[in-house]
């Protein structure tokens, strides 16, 4: 009896062990296999997106990829800002003329003539910040960025071959912030 349990017990060992052996080697081919993609994407760095970000500068992939993750950060940061409704944190990440531009009264007058709620003025940055920032960017998702300079970025989502612009950043002492777009009647000017 202690013979036939210890052979039953030698060979549930020896089939769970086979089978255990068999799930590790199926577990381990998608491992190279993505280990093969990434090495193909190393080797081929021009892809779609590079070439639509970068037509108007001479950039490196690297440089590329280094901007395009400062940037992202800079978004997610600013999602908890704005869903906290932090003005102090986001004015950190304001470029100094965006906010000079728009705490001037009668930038502030111009744009309140544009909003989508008739009669609301807008009394100051912060308002701008409230009534805006916010509710321009609440919900959207960026993807990608478009250099106008080695200075300046657009960050976009991208869809169906067509850009929407969220963000304007711009290098300031070697650090990227938010630019904020003027009036569009100067803009154009």
């Amino acid at each position: 009896m202690k013979k036939i349990k210890l052979i039953t017990i030698t060979l549930f060992s020896l089939f769970f062990f086979s089978i255990s052996c068999k799930t590790t080697e199926v577990k381990e081919a998608p491992v190279e296999v993505v280990e093969e993609v990434q090495e193909q994407e190393e080797t081929n760095p021009v892809d779609d997106e590079f070439s639509r970000s970068t037509q108007e500068v001479d950039i490196t992939v690297e440089e590329f990829t280094a901007d395009k993750r400062a940037i992202l950060q800079i978004i997610k940061e600013l999602s908890f800002i704005m869903q906290d409704r932090d003005y102090n944190k986001w004015l950190s990440y304001i470029e100094p003329e965006s906010i000079t531009y728009w705490s001037n009264p009668n930038n502030l007058k111009q744009a309140s003539k544009r909003l989508p709620v008739k009669g609301m003025k807008l009394a100051n940055l912060n308002d701008y910040f409230t009534f805006v920032f916010i509710p321009s960017r609440k919900g959207r998702e960026v993807d990608e960025i478009r250099y106008i300079s080695l200075e300046s970025v657009k960050a976009v989502q991208n869809t169906d071959e067509q850009d929407i612009v969220y963000y304007n950043f711009v290098k300031v002492n070697g650090a990227w912030m938010v630019r904020l777009p003027p009036n569009s009647a100067e803009h154009n000017q």
